[in-house]
């Protein structure tokens, strides 16, 4: 996994070697993963994609109602 430090050393370097593995190499990543981000022009924080649908349904669906009452019921005000 590539850090955002390293696609900035990659940045920052981009024009001193004559050939992109030699970037690629300078900044600790292969070289596709090098085209990728020269190409993207993004970090990889900036790429990461939103994660908001559940992997899997709900196994307190039905028991959160009365967890809910027994915890009003249970701690004082």
């Amino acid at each position: 996994m590539v850090t955002d430090s390293q696609v900035r050393r990659l940045f920052a370097m981009k024009n001193k070697v004559k050939y992109l593995y030699q970037l690629a190499d300078k900044a600790g990543m292969s070289a596709k993963t090098a085209r990728k981000y020269l190409k993207s022009g993004s970090l990889p924080s900036q790429c990461k994609a939103v994660h908001d649908w559940a992997t899997h349904p709900d196994a307190f669906a039905q028991d959160w109602p009365w967890v809910e009452g027994y915890l009003k019921k249970s701690l004082p005000n």
